[in-house]
């Protein structure tokens, strides 16, 4: 690091690169975007023009088998890792080797999820690990502003009434925005691996108490999955024409249902339900999240917006602004400073502090593969059609349907 601030190195430059992490910069103070790696170069030019246009700095560019430059930058002090699932061993596998060889990194960064199998996941975390190097899980949800609050506030006033027994989370949108998501084999799953993983993790982090964490025991796992709407002839069709992609033959669940039976110190029951779809129809990304207690609930629900703009169909042949929108006409949420309230400046800010003082992030990659645990037990138990007794299941050598 050549000055007091903190420089980012984005591996990929994708939506949630573009549109997440780089802007979070605008809100941090002493952080700038030193490097950015791709596949494809011309994307991180992109991106990288759009930082400087922004002053969110002059980051240099590395293209197709230049992560370990990216890696060796003495610009970089940590990686943020935002590419496909399928890329997440081999960009683990170098940015190791290059810190074996002399890379001065502070940490790595994971976007969700973690991988798309446990021994992936336990792959990662064991290459990371040998070489000491501190590291985040990047799950927005636990770092949203309102879903942080509903947790203390609700904690704080409803403790003596007793603690928070159901947390529900249903978040869905019309489909992903890139072709290797609609791939299970690329993406290791469908709707419940990219939706449920926030559903499940954002559950967990709501029921945990904030001041006795590791006191919450998942017991139990029972799901459902179905293929709704993207494998219907012409919707397949769709696919096939955009992403190149066969979801008659080889469709990943777009609807997931998923309920988790944890038990507190005392034995008692405590239960997360999570739903997620890639079916919603509608100006954008479509949440509900609750969280109940024997005297109090609260509410977050992120399509409420109180700002929105309408077009008429004379004027809806533009380009969206909202995230996941399926509509250029009709009522649109305008969709202010999400970076903040979605939660990516808060998670970033967390994992800059974490590095610096050589720490792992409040949430780091044992918490990423704790959720990913789940999500292969919802998969088992659907595909099985039973309740997968956490203690008891063989989860370690499983691969979900869609990914085999």
């Amino acid at each position: 690091m050549s000055d007091s601030r903190f420089g980012i190195g984005l591996v990929g430059a994708g939506f949630i690169s573009r549109d997440a992490h780089a802007p979070s910069v605008d809100y941090l103070s002493d952080v700038h975007i030193a490097g950015i790696q791709n596949r494809t170069r011309e994307n991180a030019v992109d991106l990288a023009e759009t930082c400087r246009e922004h002053g969110r700095g002059d980051p240099s560019v590395y293209g197709a088998g230049e992560l370990a430059e990216l890696a060796h930058d003495p610009e970089v002090d940590g990686i943020w890792i935002a590419t496909p699932n399928f890329t997440r061993t081999e960009t683990v596998d170098t940015l190791v080797d290059a810190v074996e060889s002399g890379a001065t990194l502070q940490g790595i960064a994971l976007e969700k999820p973690i991988a798309r199998t446990l021994p992936e996941a336990r792959h990662l975390i064991d290459r990371i690990e040998s070489v000491d190097l501190p590291h985040a899980y990047l799950e927005n949800w636990i770092h949203e502003p309102d879903i942080k609050d509903l947790r203390s506030l609700l904690w704080q006033r409803g403790r003596d009434a007793g603690r928070p027994y159901l947390a529900r989370s249903q978040a869905e949108h019309g489909g992903p925005h890139s072709g290797w998501f609609w791939d299970g084999q690329k993406q290791g799953g469908g709707a419940l691996t990219d939706m449920l993983c926030h559903s499940l993790g954002g559950n967990d982090y709501l029921l945990r108490d904030p001041e006795a964490e590791g006191q919450l025991e998942p017991v139990s796992v029972t799901a459902d999955t179905e293929t709704l709407k993207w494998a219907r002839e012409s919707y397949a069709e769709e696919l096939q024409e955009r992403y190149g992609v066969d979801y008659e033959e080889h469709p990943s669940e777009d609807y997931a249902r998923v309920t988790v039976r944890y038990e507190d110190a005392a034995g008692n029951p405590v239960v997360s339900e999570a739903t997620g779809s890639w079916c919603f129809v509608g100006s954008g990304v479509s949440r509900h999240i609750e969280l109940l207690g024997p005297e109090y609930s609260g509410q977050v629900r992120s399509d409420d917006d109180s700002s929105s703009v309408f077009f008429s169909d004379a004027l809806g042949d533009g380009d969206g602004w909202a995230e996941k929108q399926t509509a250029t006409s009709g009522r649109m949420p305008i969709a202010a400073a999400t970076v903040v309230t979605g939660g990516f400046v808060a998670e970033n800010r967390d994992a800059i502090r974490a590095f610096s003082a050589g720490e792992n992030a409040t949430f780091d990659l044992f918490d990423g593969e704790r959720i990913l645990r789940l999500c292969m037990a919802a998969y088992k138990a659907a595909e099985d059609g039973t309740r997968v007794e956490l203690a008891d299941a063989s989860l370690d050598s499983y691969t979900p349907p869609p990914a085999r």
